[in-house]
């Protein structure tokens, strides 16, 4: 089967995606069509962390979005890594289970310019997909950078970290990455 876009998720930096849950691979392998359909109002992401880690001041998360004509000119490129900003709705109302006494969720939404953007970007993959003069396809490369978030104090570096994300109300969260800030800024090392 030809398939339009051949389709690469790629977690966190888009380097290795060690600390991927198994039950999340086949919601992965969807995201990027989930991506051109979602509402970019109900776009959230939910780190849970140590109660006592508290990310750098103006560090958010980006989404990274990277997307590639299979023939250069079919249709324009997109290298972008659009930020998220905190949110201040409590975990529990979004259908989060409660944290234990010892930790606690940050969610960051997109705001009003990332909206705009990934609107604009949601166009350019439905033109290209609708082109039919054999220069259509490509890749889209889709990924959660938050690596800036885990710069910590060396006694924090190795506590545990879940990254959660939703792209539809209806469908709520599920989680996207375990692991460490230590691990978060290793494979972001590895990615440069």
């Amino acid at each position: 089967m030809n398939r339009f876009f051949i389709t690469l998720v790629c977690c966190l930096t888009l380097a290795a995606c060690g600390g991927v849950p198994l039950r999340s691979v086949p919601r992965l392998m969807q995201l990027s069509g989930e991506l051109l359909d979602a509402n970019p109002s109900e776009f959230m992401l939910a780190l849970q962390v140590d109660a006592r880690l508290v990310p750098p001041v103006g560090a958010v998360p980006m989404l990274v979005l990277k997307l590639q004509p299979r023939e250069a000119g079919a249709f324009e490129p997109v290298d972008k890594k659009l930020p998220l900003q905190v949110t201040e709705l409590s975990g529990a109302g979004l259908g989060l289970a409660k944290p234990a006494a010892s930790r606690r969720w940050l969610l960051y939404s997109m705001p009003r310019a990332t909206q705009l953007e990934l609107q604009r970007i949601q166009t350019t993959i439905r033109q290209a997909k609708a082109k039919t003069d054999g220069k259509s396809g490509g890749s889209l490369s889709v990924g959660i950078e938050q690596n800036s978030l885990a710069v910590t104090e060396p006694g924090l570096a190795n506590t545990r970290w879940d990254t959660w994300l939703q792209t539809r109300k209806v469908d709520g969260f599920f989680e996207v990455w375990s692991g460490t800030p230590a691990q978060l800024q290793q494979m972001a090392g590895q990615a440069k």
